[in-house]
């Protein structure tokens, strides 16, 4: 299931090593002190929660001491510092990485920093903060690759420390009548308000996809199968129960999920935990659709809830 990620970012074409030693900066793009920047001066800089670190964030799922930033004042290079969730680079995740003017480093379930050597760079005031790397263009969502690495990283995480962690899948029934009958772009608009609603109702500290089509996933972070379930008859309800206004008429649209957790696979891994939401997903189809089931392994294959 690991993806490699392997992205075409596009460099600035200003963006070089200076030729002299500078300061750099570290902007806060999104998640915890937002909006401020940090001074990399030559030397190491330490990124985490911890009091000591000189890029200091308090998010969710950002180690003590996350990461750091080695310079000579020319080359600066990230590097993680062992961290429980791992660091990324513009949507991959590395052990180390030479920074250009420009990347992009996530940490945590939410912070994103910019690296740059203008000290004057802000925040921008839209979300577009990961753009092709790491999320999807028509919902905004994150997209299936840094799912399948969030979802590696927080199962590590969840066995190494015997926390709960589930999944749900969960897609449009009949999607493609829909997109036959009232064409691609309505489709679209309806996907869109699913990404909307749902998103509206999960906890900051989930993770929210889109994973194809009209397929969708949370990662459902300290949430065993009964948190799941009913987590998963909330979006159920959310877009079952309110027709989507399309052209000024109301539209039924319904949705099947699977829910699987962690704690019940009998060889635990994010492969495994993701096939499991997957094919309790495949039983709520044939057993008539709107439905959510739960992935139970000792006895029927799936069972309903």
């Amino acid at each position: 299931m690991r993806s490699v990620l392997s992205f075409g970012r596009k460099k600035r074409v200003d963006s070089k090593t200076p030729e002299t030693p500078q300061d750099a900066y570290v902007v806060v793009l999104a998640g915890d002190r937002m909006g401020e920047t940090f001074r990399i001066a030559p030397g190491q800089t330490a990124i985490g929660r911890g009091i000591q670190s000189g890029v200091r964030i308090n998010d969710d799922g950002i180690s003590r001491v996350h990461a750091y930033v080695d310079s000579d004042g020319r080359q600066y290079v990230l590097r993680d510092a062992g961290s429980t969730n791992g660091t990324y680079a513009n949507g991959a995740q590395v052990e180390s990485h030479t920074l250009s003017d420009g990347d992009k480093i996530q940490i945590g379930s939410t912070s994103v920093l910019q690296f740059t050597f203008d000290q004057d760079v802000r925040a921008p005031a839209d979300d577009n903060l990961y753009g092709e790397a790491s999320k999807d263009r028509l919902t905004g969502l994150f997209n299936r690759a840094y799912f399948e690495n969030r979802l590696e990283s927080d199962v590590a995480f969840a066995l190494r420390h015997g926390k709960a962690l589930a999944v749900i899948s969960f897609n449009l029934d009949n999607f493609r009548q829909v997109n036959d009958a009232h064409g691609v772009a309505v489709g679209d608009t309806i996907l869109r308000d699913v990404a909307n609603r749902v998103r509206g109702t999960i906890r900051g500290e989930d993770i929210f996809a889109r994973v194809g089509g009209e397929d969708f996933v949370v990662i459902c972070r300290d949430v065993d199968a009964t948190r799941a379930a009913n987590a998963a008859q909330r979006i159920r309800g959310l877009i079952g129960e309110k027709p989507f206004s399309i052209g000024g008429e109301g539209l039924a649209v319904t949705i099947s999920l699977g829910v699987a957790d962690l704690g019940m696979l009998p060889s635990p891994s994010g492969e495994a935990l993701y096939i499991a939401s997957e094919r309790a997903l495949a039983s709520a189809k044939t057993q008539g659709r709107n439905l959510a089931c739960v992935y139970d392994p000792q006895g029927q294959p799936t069972r309903l809830v």
